[in-house]
């Protein structure tokens, strides 16, 4: 055995399980405090959906030195259309137009994107019909403007993931040459799509837990806090002191209970039954997409749970038809080949970046094992779980 160089710290883990840290391939941040709670769960890498491209540059490049948030990798900014999804209320970007209505604006809004530092663009493509009826669908983005924001952005060596959850949506994405979907699509896939994905290796970002959120809020905020052992708004459990306790605050838990948080989603997105009958389809394109070989990244799109959303997402795969070792590898080494970062984390070998978690439950036994965590290291420093919080 070759001898450790002087001054290396070891760490005793027998009897103990290291799995390489969490990316989650697409993640909302409300707060700096989200990314903090990220952090704790064991993400040590995420791709941020941003409207203004010089703030998340200069968020990207602080999370780099900071150590109790994840290393933030934007996709900025959120290209969209004028009062369409995306633009209710989102901030604009004073630098670079988020609305182009033309291909020649566009084109000149990703090079504009790139001289402040964006590597990756994303684009909404959808009316959000299968979520809003009957409300009257938003206007979509024109054909040819999406096709020049991507086409684009490949010519400047950028990314271009694609929000377009319905296969229309989804096929013109691909065409266009989109780097990824940032959704899972709500209608069956065939098999020429399936090949057109795996020929130019387009990532899929399934964001099942959204889905599932959306069609049934209630029912998806209750049945995480009793798996997780917080029964009632005070954290009781019936069954002794849960460990998510020290996780999540009351009043947290007390606001995802609270009848008004699960009312205020359906009344903003009332087609709830449309998405509750699509998850069937969600499932079958996931198990289908990965037998296929195409890269599945995992990403969670959620508000709700921030972090503890990966470990949902990875049992949501499972239940799917994905294996735990699946569902881990699409939260760290295809999550970190969607980031074009592979070469420097995503998977535990000599000469990466030392991004890891010390796990004290087997996660390939049961995929909530990754909750389990003993310790987190982020570039070779010891970050979490914080001293005296009590950890999953």
């Amino acid at each position: 055995m070759k001898a450790l160089p002087a001054g290396t710290q070891v760490i005793p883990a027998d009897g103990k399980w290291i799995i390489p840290g969490l990316i989650d391939a697409h993640v909302h941040a409300e707060s700096d405090d989200d990314l903090k709670t990220m952090l704790k769960w064991g993400l040590t890498s995420v791709r941020l959906m941003a409207e203004d491209v010089a703030a998340a540059h200069a968020l990207a490049t602080a999370s780099r030195e900071r150590r109790d948030i994840p290393e933030v990798f934007p996709a900025a900014p959120i290209f969209t259309t004028k009062g369409g999804w995306w633009d209710q209320g989102e901030p604009a970007d004073a630098h670079v137009d988020r609305f182009p209505t033309t291909a020649e604006a566009a084109r000149a809004a990703v090079r504009k994107a790139k001289e402040l530092g964006s590597t990756e663009i994303k684009l909404m493509l959808d009316d959000m019909s299968w979520c809003r009826a009957p409300k009257p669908p938003l206007p979509r983005m024109m054909a040819d403007v999406a096709k020049a924001l991507i086409d684009e952005a490949r010519r400047q060596g950028l990314r271009a993931t694609v929000h377009a959850p319905k296969l229309a949506d989804a096929k013109e994405a691909i065409a266009d040459g989109a780097t990824a979907l940032a959704h899972g699509v709500i209608e069956p896939l065939d098999d020429v799509t399936i090949a057109a994905m795996k020929k130019r290796s387009i990532f899929y970002i399934p964001t099942m837990d959204i889905f599932e959120f959306l069609a049934d809020t209630r029912k998806f905020v209750d049945s995480v806090l009793a798996e997780t052992g917080i029964a009632d708004t005070q954290g009781a459990t019936g069954h002794g002191p849960s460990w998510l306790q020290g996780w999540l605050l009351p009043r947290t838990v007390q606001q995802y209970r609270s009848p008004e948080y699960s009312e205020r989603y359906r009344d903003r997105y009332p087609n709830f039954e449309n998405v509750k009958q699509r998850l069937p389809a969600l499932r079958q394109n996931l198990k289908a997409l990965q037998a296929a070989g195409v890269p599945v990244a995992l990403g969670t799109d959620m508000w709700a749970f921030p972090g503890l959303a990966v470990s949902i997402e990875m049992k949501l795969y499972v239940g799917a038809g994905l294996t735990p070792l699946e569902a881990i590898r699409a939260a760290t080494q295809t999550a970190s080949r969607s980031l074009g970062i592979d070469r420097d984390r995503g998977t535990l070998e000599p000469g990466k970046r030392a991004d890891f978690l010390v796990l004290t439950a087997d996660p390939l036994q049961d995929v909530s094992g990754v909750r389990r965590i003993d310790g987190t290291w982020k570039a070779g420093v010891r970050v979490g779980p914080i001293s005296g919080q009590r950890g999953p």
